[in-house]
């Protein structure tokens, strides 16, 4: 063998050498399969989500999933944009509540088989009442991954110095905490201390609906925002502010005077909770919210795994990997600050350890979503409206929620007439005209479905979102770092 032919032989061997310890193989790196995840977990949430995915990455070498997360405010327009442009995410996050546009619009995938088969996720561990919610016709749009119910949270230190013993649990006992933890130590008629402050107006009025018997639209469909449980929920409100038990509505203190320690109790959502945990001189529990009505109750919804139509069988059965993944690792989820859709998590002594979620878990029997309606966005801004009309003194509850109904109900009207033929919007939450329309759109009408998602904005007030350029946010819930 000449010099030439040996040096020829151990380059050859070097690179197959060099291969064989990298693990390397063409076939290895044809069959990874990259899917992105988008969310809108800007918070504590996102790094407890970002640590799952590598998990999963790990676990699952032939899969890469890439998340990106941005702003409640502007996520769902950018979502149903790239949808139209083709261009959207495989794996994506959105409210239970925010389904019926995503859905008429086409976006959602039909998760069906994520139900069925031997690797299925079980529907019996879901209470049935969260999975309907992702459910048209016989078809799942979504896997439901938690549920965030509004809740009682409650400072500790401000309970014990007003001599009570645990959180209110009625009418009567709320009313008293919130006279007893109220302080005005130099009389001056500015209180050091509040026992009780609203926090986004229009979820603290919608907490309560459900204990008055309160609903959105009636058996036909049509918006019934005046109905007398709802009056009776909205006076509460109102009767506390004018017996001066609340800060008034220019103060502000809210969810802030929780966190500085000068408010007692607040309602909140579950996903609030992480906004807490990184505080380490406040001392605070949760509760179900007190029944001040005649049943308990609160308003709920729940962030769902959705998977982007038109997937080619190998991303497809990914994306479904990585969802079975979350849903079956939800109790790590649960500690960024949410209550697990399964009931089977939720049944562990893990979460049991949870103080906040376990307590707040307790209100899902009674818990009430946000009704199934394309025209949710226009029904939360009227809503909004209804309650600071009421809590700023001009209007009664009756006078102000009979104005919001008839609101509601021409935009009802509207997306009727829209779904006959005429040319409708993208479907986004906030259609504006950089929106792409679409004629195509066809579907679904409005159910009644017994409550929403974050605000996006921390401010209570509808107008003071509008005064700091910030549009109000339909979802609810997530209002917040989540």
């Amino acid at each position: 063998m000449t010099a030439k032919s040996t040096l020829a032989l151990l380059f050859v061997i070097t690179v197959v050498l060099g291969l064989l310890r990298s693990d390397w193989s063409p076939t290895a790196a044809k069959r990874q399969i990259h899917l992105s995840f988008w969310n809108g977990w800007t918070g504590p949430d996102g790094r407890v989500a970002l640590e799952m995915i590598r998990r999963f990455n790990k676990a699952n070498p032939d899969i890469q999933v890439s998340m990106q997360r941005m702003d409640w405010a502007t996520y769902y327009n950018k979502l149903m944009v790239a949808a139209v442009d083709g261009r959207g995410p495989e794996l994506f996050v959105i409210h239970s509540s925010t389904l019926p546009r995503m859905h008429r619009a086409g976006f959602v995938a039909n998760v069906t088989t994520l139900f069925e088969g031997q690797d299925a996720i079980p529907p019996s561990d879901f209470d049935p009442y969260v999975l309907e919610q992702e459910r048209y016709g016989s078809d799942y749009v979504g896997v439901p991954l938690d549920i965030h119910p509004q809740g009682l949270y409650c400072n500790l230190d401000l309970l014990k110095k007003a001599g009570l013993a645990h959180p209110p649990t009625n009418r009567e006992e709320f009313l008293q905490a919130m006279r007893a933890m109220r302080v005005d130590s130099d009389h001056d008629g500015h209180p050091d201390n509040w026992g009780f402050a609203l926090t986004l107006w229009r979820n603290n009025f919608q907490s309560l609906m459900p204990q008055f018997g309160g609903r959105y639209f009636d058996e036909n469909g049509h918006a019934d925002l005046a109905n007398p449980g709802n009056v009776a929920a909205l006076e509460f409100l109102a009767e506390i502010e004018k017996q001066h038990l609340v800060p008034p509505p220019e103060n502000g203190l809210g969810w802030v005077g929780f966190r500085q320690g000068k408010v007692g109790m607040v309602f909140e959502g579950v996903y609030m909770l992480g906004d807490l945990l990184r505080l380490d001189d406040l001392k605070y529990t949760g509760a179900p919210i007190p029944q001040v009505g005649p049943r308990p109750g609160t308003m709920a919804d729940s962030h769902v795994l959705c998977i982007r139509q038109g997937l080619d069988a190998a991303t497809r059965s990914a994306a479904e990997r990585f969802i079975r993944f979350m849903s079956a690792n939800s109790i790590d989820w649960a500690a960024a600050g949410q209550v697990p859709a399964r009931k089977s998590v939720r049944a562990t002594p893990a979460f049991a350890a949870m103080p906040v979620q376990s307590a707040f878990a307790k209100q899902i029997p009674y818990m009430l979503y946000p009704p199934r309606t394309t025209v949710l966005f226009e029904l939360s801004l009227e809503i909004d409206l209804a309650v600071e009309k009421v809590l700023r003194g001009r209007a009664s509850a009756t006078e102000a929620l009979k104005t919001a109904n008839a609101n509601v109900q021409s935009a009802l009207d509207r997306d009727a007439r829209e779904r006959t033929g005429e040319r409708v919007s993208c479907g986004a939450p906030f259609p504006s005209s950089r929106c792409l329309c679409l004629t195509r759109e066809r579907g679904l009408g409005v159910r009644e479905s017994p409550p929403e998602g974050p605000p996006l904005s921390r401010a209570a007030s509808p107008t003071a979102n509008l005064k700091s350029g910030i549009k109000p946010a339909p979802w609810t819930q997530d209002r917040r770092p989540v």
